[in-house]
């Protein structure tokens, strides 16, 4: 495993570069991949979301990664490990979506745990964040499966969240 790639079972993340801007736009526009991520988005930010996470990569070396079937090159979904400010207190978060029709096969989990292993393991990160809606209990199974732990609710940008914490191992 590397920052700029990583498998697991069944998947392989890959940095996000510029020409994977269809690929997200095609997951972005999916209204039940958006349902609990406030809704499909247009071109234009899909455009603007390329431009900021690529940013985010070549500023920190780390961030969102394409996933892809493991044993071919079709997209299943994303994953990231990147820099977040909550509430002023800069943190590390991990994250995933997938297709719908990859929903429930432990993907997330797949993803959530190698995203934990890169940012304790590559990034030295004492602790890591994950976010959710608070009706998302599928995502929020997910982090507790990895060991995540309940922190808070909070406001995002004027939208609730749950917020779960891993903290690194001993």
């Amino acid at each position: 495993m590397t920052l700029d790639h990583f498998t697991t079972a069944r998947l392989r993340g890959e940095r996000l570069l510029a020409e994977h801007e269809p690929d997200i736009r095609r997951i972005q526009s999916d209204p039940d991949v958006m349902a609990l991520l406030g809704g499909p988005r247009d071109e234009a930010k899909t455009a603007a979301y390329m431009v900021r996470n690529l940013a985010h990569w070549e500023r920190h070396g780390h961030g969102v990664y394409l996933l892809r079937e493991r044993d071919s090159d079709t997209v299943a979904g994303l994953g990231c490990l990147r820099n977040l400010d909550l509430e002023g207190v800069p943190e590390i978060e991990i994250g995933y979506l997938f297709f719908k029709q990859y929903w429930g096969q432990g993907l997330g989990t797949e993803v959530a745990q190698a995203c934990l292993d890169l940012g304790f393991g590559l990034l030295e990160a004492p602790s890591l964040v994950a976010l959710t809606d608070p009706k998302n209990y599928g995502s929020q199974g997910v982090m507790k499966k990895v060991g995540m732990q309940f922190e808070r609710e909070m406001l995002l940008d004027g939208t609730p969240v749950v917020v779960y914490r891993g903290m690194r191992p001993a």
